[in-house]
């Protein structure tokens, strides 16, 4: 079984009241990461394939608050004025063609003046909550455009998530957002044309950005083919993560749908 593991020496699982709690759970593989609620460093990130990091012994037995992101999801961002109760199913409707079977929720993005409308795997999250009753569902996107506007600096930065079979990508400039869209992704060749697609449409050149990637199943191939047409590229790490060793097996931003979790619960 492939796994990973990593505890910080001051990282105890019996401390109460200590840590937060960050679960990922996306489509073969599952990750957490616990943070300390004093100064939000990450203090501790275990991985496996499966649901199978969900279960393992060295969770936190008490922690104060609890988050999770499960994969796959479907969403959209909302404009405030344009949210009424009640149409949030027309708007998912709208973008992905239809509504998903599952648990219905939003996420106001205060950045942007909108909600998050989405809905992901029903089952997934029910386990989760079976374990963790007082856990708070956060949507992906929503994860992302704040990631990646707290990223973004001289350069416009675009921050990219490849999922199993698609890839969400956020680009922000000047703190503001330019875009954010997922699309479907099954060969290395699909994920660059489509950060390429996103980066043009939003009126850019490689050239002209950072690029930042990361995610679940990201290999080492779509890496390299991205970094022959993205000069100004690396992996979407943070520096509030220095705490914490790649000898987890894995390169961080693998977790980014994990580690990013703190800060839009904080």
């Amino acid at each position: 079984m492939e796994r990973g593991t990593f505890s910080h020496p001051s990282y105890d699982a019996d401390r109460e009241q200590a840590w937060h709690l960050s679960i990922l759970s996306g489509q073969g593989v599952s990750a957490w990461v616990v943070h300390a609620l004093s100064d939000g460093a990450p203090v501790a990130l275990h991985w496996a394939e499966g649901d199978e990091a969900i279960l393992d012994a060295g969770l936190p037995t008490k922690p104060r608050t609890v988050s999770f992101v499960t994969l796959p999801e479907w969403s959209t961002l909302v404009p405030e004025g344009a949210l009424v109760p009640g149409s949030e199913p027309q708007h998912l409707a709208l973008v992905h063609g239809g509504t998903p079977t599952g648990a219905l929720r939003d996420e106001p993005v205060p950045s942007l003046g909108a909600t998050c409308i989405y809905v992901h795997d029903d089952q997934t999250e029910c386990a989760l909550l079976d374990r963790f009753p007082n856990a708070r569902p956060l949507p992906m996107q929503a994860l992302m455009v704040r990631a990646a506007i707290a990223r973004c600096g001289v350069k416009p930065l675009v921050l990219m998530h490849r999922g199993y079979d698609r890839t969400d990508i956020a680009i922000a400039s000047e703190g503001r957002l330019l875009l954010s869209n997922s699309y479907p992704t099954r060969s290395a060749h699909d994920v660059l044309y489509f950060t390429l697609l996103a980066v043009e449409g939003s009126g850019l050149k490689p050239a002209q950005v950072e690029l930042r990637h990361s995610g679940t199943h990201l290999t080492s191939g779509e890496r390299d083919l991205l970094h022959r047409f993205f000069l100004n590229d690396a992996p979407a790490d943070h520096g509030s993560w220095a705490g914490l060793a790649t000898s987890a097996g894995a390169d961080l931003d693998r977790w980014l749908g994990a580690l990013e979790q703190f800060p839009c619960v904080s």
